[in-house]
Formats: C-alpha cells, structure tokens, sequence
C-alpha cells in the first residue's frame, strides 16, 4: 500500500470520526439546553453524555456560548428551515402550521428552543437566537399577510396580533394535555381567531399624530 492510500485513508477515518464527535456533542448539548436553559447550562453534563473530554469540546467552542450558537444552527433543520404552509387558505395553512408546531414542541429540539425562548431578555441568548427569531417570524407573518392579499382578510390586519392571539389559545389548550391537542379544538381555534379577524377586529389602526398646538 502507497504512503499515498494511507494518508488518504487515514484522513477519511478521522473525518469520519471527527463529525461523529460533532454530532454527538451538538446532540448532548441540545439535551442539556432542553433540561436546563441557557443560565443553568452544564459543559460537564454535554461532556459526560456526549462521551468526549471537555478538552475536545472548548478546542473547537471555546465557550458555552460559541457551543450553544453551533447547537441553534443545527437545530434550525429541525424547528426553522421546514418552509410553512401555503395552500392558498389561511385556515388550511393556521392548522397545518400549528400541528407541525405542536409536534416539534415534542422533541428534544423543540423543547430545547422553547428554553431558549423563555429566555431571550438574556441579551447573551437574543444574540444567539434572535436572527433566527425573526427569520421565522417573518415567515409566520408572512402565511397573514398573503391572505391579506388575496382578499381573505382585511387591509391593515395585524398578523402579529392574530398569531399571539391563536398562539395563546392553543399554548393554553396544549398545556392541558401536551402532545394530545385534538385536531377539532385545533380547527375551531383557527376558525374562531379567522372569523374574528375576517370582521375586521384585528385590523391595526394608525397611530394619529398630535395635533400641532397653536402658535
């Protein structure tokens, strides 16, 4: 065998390991972000369940939050990079979102982006997250705003003020009995908060300016 092949075949190996080491520690640290948060974060407890030296782990993050970051990006797969809905109902694409929502609540991603979440007037963790808080927000508001234009709501309905509303309703629901949310409660959420909406109630109304006082 050429010293050539053993080179090649040597940096195969250790690529090979060096993502499994990644992987497992990226994992561990979801884990741990789902049981305790971003404050009460352990790098001893990611160590000991991912398997690998401390040491390993600050050579590459070296610090809770450069880890924490690396872990928020590979979770996007899961929790933010599925594209929402858009069926051409508002309805349709509410339920649809909403119940894909609930099961990545039941993950260990999702769980771990709702702590996250929980704490993100932490400037250190709106540093982390907040990019991509907005980038999926944006996405939300966005399921609102192109039924706006397709006449199914009013001009000026406020989407942020429909989604918390629906949001609430089904968190509060959910809480109840996490995971088994029934898909008729869900639809008449959806269809109560909608109807509401399509009456114009959620309409933002503009700010009027003062009145400028006499000279």
């Amino acid at each position: 065998m050429s010293e050539r092949t053993k080179t090649r075949r040597t940096r195969g190996v250790l690529g090979g390991r060096s993502e499994r080491v990644v992987l497992e520690v990226l994992g561990a640290t979801v884990a741990e972000l789902a049981e305790s948060g971003y404050r009460a974060f352990r790098m001893d407890a990611v160590s000991a369940t991912a398997a690998v030296n401390k040491t390993t782990i600050y050579r590459r993050w070296p610090g809770k939050a450069l880890l924490v970051g690396a872990a928020v990006e590979w979770m996007r797969t899961f929790v933010h990079d599925v594209p929402l809905p858009d069926t051409g109902s508002l309805e349709r694409d509410l339920i649809d979102a909403f119940r894909r929502r609930l099961g990545i609540k039941e993950r260990v991603e999702g769980r771990a982006w709702a702590r996250l979440l929980a704490e993100k007037n932490d400037p250190e963790v709106d540093s982390i997250i907040g990019a991509a808080v907005e980038e999926r927000s944006g996405a939300w508001y966005a399921m609102v705003t192109r039924a706006v234009a397709r006449g199914e709501l009013p001009d000026g309905t406020d989407p942020r003020l429909l989604l918390g509303m629906l949001g609430a309703i089904v968190d509060a629901w959910n809480a109840k009995s996490p995971g088994r949310l029934k898909a008729d409660l869900l639809e008449a959420a959806v269809r109560t908060v909608v109807a509401g909406a399509r009456s114009g109630s959620l309409v933002r109304s503009p700010r009027r300016r003062p009145a400028p006082r006499a000279g």
